[in-house]
């Protein structure tokens, strides 16, 4: 009896962990989803108040931020402003290059 006791207390202290563990995993995704789709729309809206570029234009330079910001970084990461704001700004810096051409994918050639 004693044995199957502490077989059910193992057994229902696993099931935490893992109930613990997916809810962390659904709120990581979940709060890195509203996190891109808040960076992209404020992205959106700072630039478009600020250039001539089309509402098109300016979402895919905003999604290449988002997505390059969002790289790597954990929740803690994107929950730092100071973090995300020194970040942000080379990886737009390289997207809006990469949007006019200046940048290309393959090294130049040396003669």
């Amino acid at each position: 009896m004693r044995t199957l006791l502490c077989v059910f207390l193992a057994l229902s202290l696993s099931a935490c962990d893992k109930a613990t563990e997916g809810f962390s995993q659904g709120f990581d995704s979940a709060f890195k989803t509203n996190f891109r789709t808040s960076f992209i729309d404020s992205c959106v809206k700072s630039a478009g108040s600020r250039g001539n570029k089309s509402q098109e234009e300016l979402t895919k330079l905003c999604t290449c931020a988002a997505d390059g910001v969002m790289k790597d970084a954990t929740v803690s990461d994107l929950q730092d402003v100071d973090k995300i704001r020194s970040k942000s700004g080379p990886i737009i810096e390289q997207c809006v290059k990469e949007a006019v051409g200046l940048v290309v994918d393959t090294p130049a050639r040396v003669s």
